[in-house]
């Protein structure tokens, strides 16, 4: 293993580099933005809350996730993506926080004999102890077992520890998030929100219990790890619509609705400006209205065609109403809200009535590779300095989720009518239409394959871009099936008229009378281009659960390699 043993004097140091975190954040009022605390003495850290809260903040900074890049969406969403032509080697995922680990193991060992109020002393045990059970569980996702080091060891302890088995893993994450369950409130006040609350650990645990009742834990699917997910995910549904968290009204624009006033929002990387700020919007945006950073989250001709029509039905269903000739209109509203097509509108910057045209020339600086750009989650009034400087949310864990995981285990242990039901409150929310029927195009008297498809084709819908593609392809064995030997599509589109002018087009559009809701291939031509341009998908079987990279083998004797890579004897299915 790596050292994650220190002495007094490097644990001095580790917490003085932790407290560093908060120098670029002074100024910023939400939760975690705290002024430096460099060069504290580690005893009086254990001695005064303030500090305590403050060491607490820094490993909110360096364990919960931000917003993702392509390798967490490697899907067939976009383009790009680790590991997707079978050239990973087992150096290629190295996720190995166990200095992260260390800092919460010591924060757990010196709080209890803290001097401070024993409500302070259960609110930091209760967030480190989520705060361990996630980190244990990133790991655990991408390796199997691995070690189970639940003190702050030192220098005198035997640093050659094994690799757990699986279990006892999962084991170890259920018991830290049972008992952070039992600490955390249900709320916090304005000044904290942001911080974990009790909701968001019943919805992480039951978002622990799908994921190790899946095809990637459980290739025999055993019946039981799904009742056990399903009662997980029903304890994490009651609580949190008992305590007031629900679907807010308006898909499009949840992500800029910040603090108790988002009732859909369960767990929050809290991000502002000035203090704690993120690029995304930059790498989402046109390079026109951008800066420093472009093409971010295009979206695949597979997704765009992935989203059904207003009616709930597929565009391939002849009775769907779907017209080829203007794909965008009438779809599911979240098409909408995800895809930015040539001639839509987009109001960057906030120039009002602003059209995005991709085709070729059609853009000042640039372009998308796919055809196509997302409008999820990137604020339209931002000025491109402000989107490399966005202080724009990650919500990791929303009610959406939560009941979609409900959906997918009722759905596994027979209760399909309770999948249904949610499947419809969330697509009533998307403003897909009811139909006769009331059943939002779902279509009636689904088996249980049906449901578990329709399942994940609605995660794959409202959860697009969020970080979730990939894990759902790998929890539950997908990628074989569904995309290897595929190659992922997107499009070249070009104009047909004013001998291919981009200037003289657009200045006829702007004059008006051109209606390219009604002639749109009069104007312009869209040529299928392949996005995997050398190789098609090739997921291998043992990339569900990675190698240990060498430097940690290398380091700890006793660690184990994967079954699958290089002579591996470690089975993460047990």
């Amino acid at each position: 293993m790596n050292k994650i043993i220190y002495n007094k004097k490097n644990i001095i140091a580790i917490l003085s580099c932790i407290l560093m975190a908060f120098i670029g954040l002074q100024g910023c009022k939400k939760v975690l933005d705290k002024p430096d605390l460099n060069a504290i003495p580690e005893d009086l850290v254990w001695t005064d809350v303030n500090l305590s809260t403050n060491f607490l903040n820094a490993l909110y900074v360096n364990t919960l996730p931000g917003w993702p890049d392509a390798t967490n969406h490697a899907s067939e969403e976009g383009v790009g993506g680790t590991g997707m032509y079978g050239d990973l080697t087992v150096n290629s995922i190295d996720y190995w926080p166990y200095a992260n680990i260390r800092s919460i193991n010591l924060l757990l060992q010196k709080v209890p004999g803290a001097p401070y109020p024993q409500s302070d002393k259960n609110s930091l045990q209760g967030q480190a102890l989520f705060l361990r059970a996630w980190t244990y569980f990133q790991m655990v996702s991408r390796y199997g077992g691995v070690p189970l080091v639940l003190t702050p060891q030192s220098l005198t302890d035997d640093l050659n520890v094994k690799r757990n088995k699986t279990s006892e893993c999962i084991a170890q994450i259920l018991k830290d998030l049972d008992q952070s369950i039992t600490l955390l409130p249900t709320t916090w006040n304005a000044d904290n929100a942001g911080r974990i609350t009790r909701g968001a650990a019943l919805a992480f645990k039951g978002r622990v219990l799908l994921h190790y009742a899946s095809e990637q834990f459980n290739p025999s699917q055993q019946q039981a790890r799904w009742q056990t997910a399903f009662d997980a995910n029903k304890a994490a549904m009651d609580s949190l619509t008992k305590y007031g968290n629900a679907l807010m009204p308006d898909f499009r624009n949840l992500w800029f609705v910040e603090g108790s006033a988002n009732t859909e929002a369960i767990l929050v990387t809290r991000f502002n400006n000035p203090g704690r700020v993120q690029t995304h919007d930059a790498t989402v945006r046109p390079l026109e209205e951008s800066q420093n950073f472009v093409g971010g989250d295009q979206p695949s001709t597979e997704l765009v065609n992935a989203f059904p029509m207003k009616n709930g039905l597929s565009i391939t269903d002849p009775s769907s109403g779907y017209n080829a000739s203007a794909y965008w209109l009438n779809r599911d509203p979240r098409f909408a809200t995800t895809v930015v097509h040539n001639g839509d509108t987009w109001a960057l910057s906030g120039k009002t009535g602003r059209i995005q045209w991709t085709f070729k020339g059609g853009e000042a600086v640039g372009g998308t590779f796919t055809g196509y750009y997302t409008r999820k989650t990137i604020f339209e009034g931002y000025k491109p300095y402000d989107a490399e400087h966005s202080g724009t949310d990650w919500i990791e864990i929303r009610l959406a989720e939560v009941m979609l995981n409900y959906a997918e285990t009722a759905n596994e242990v027979n209760n399909t009518q309770l999948s249904y039901t949610m499947l419809e409150a969330i697509r009533k929310r998307a403003g897909i239409d009811a139909g006769a029927n009331g059943l939002y195009g779902l279509k009636s008297g689904m088996s249980q394959a049906e449901m578990r498809e329709a399942v994940l084709l609605e995660r794959r819908l409202e959860l697009a871009f969020e970080g979730k593609r990939d894990q759902d392809l790998r929890r539950r064995r997908l990628y074989a099936s569904l995309l290897n030997g595929k190659r992922r599509t997107g499009i070249d589109v070009n104009l047909i008229k004013y001998n291919g002018k981009a200037a003289d087009f657009i200045a006829a559009y702007a004059a008006g009378g051109i209606n390219l809701s009604t002639n749109y291939f009069d104007y312009f031509s869209e040529t299928p281009k392949l996005l995997d341009q050398s190789l098609a998908i090739n997921f291998k079987d043992e990339y569900y659960f990675y190698a240990i990279p060498l430097a940690h083998l290398q380091q700890n004797k006793n660690l184990q390699q994967t079954n699958g890579w290089d002579g591996g004897t470690f089975d993460p299915l047990q």
